[in-house]
């Protein structure tokens, strides 16, 4: 979990200002859409079904409007240095919980009504997964449309 902070770290910070609002491509996520979606994402679904395992026993999973809630949250204009500072934060903390975690409980499980059994051990890879995967997609983002060997890529 903390490595993969860190690349969505690098991802961010290595992102030009100016390009991160802007869609590489028609349809597609911005870098800032993206960056939003995962902060989503990491707390509130694998987050707070991480935590729900913790203390609960076979809880069922909610759903969760991901895109509804992605758009309000656009609307509302957060920086993206706030949004970054959020998942890195989340992550930072999962890891602190499931550090000292033993390893029984890593198999403790939940259901969600669509996705099946969730334990905390696949929920934990997720994190990591997930963050990846957007991480890719924000430096993609980022970059698209701009012309090779320019200034900035140097």
């Amino acid at each position: 979990m903390r490595s993969s902070a860190g690349v969505v770290e690098r991802a961010v910070e290595g992102a030009p200002p100016g390009r991160f609002r802007q869609s590489p491509r028609e349809g597609e996520w911005s870098a800032l859409e993206t960056l939003t979606h995962l902060r989503d994402v990491i707390v509130h679904v694998y987050g707070l079904r991480i935590r729900r395992l913790l203390y609960e026993d076979a809880p069922v999973f909610a759903d969760f409007d991901e895109e509804g809630y992605r758009r309000a949250r656009l609307a509302r204009g957060e920086a993206v240095t706030d949004l970054l500072a959020t998942v890195v934060a989340e992550h930072e903390q999962l890891a602190r919980l499931l550090e000292t975690l033993p390893d029984a409980d890593w198999a403790r499980e939940g259901r969600h009504p669509s996705l099946g059994v969730m334990s905390i051990e696949f929920l934990a890879r997720r994190v990591g997964e997930h963050a990846e995967e957007h991480a890719a997609q924000i430096a993609e983002a980022a970059h698209a449309g701009r012309p090779r060997g320019s200034q900035a890529d140097t």
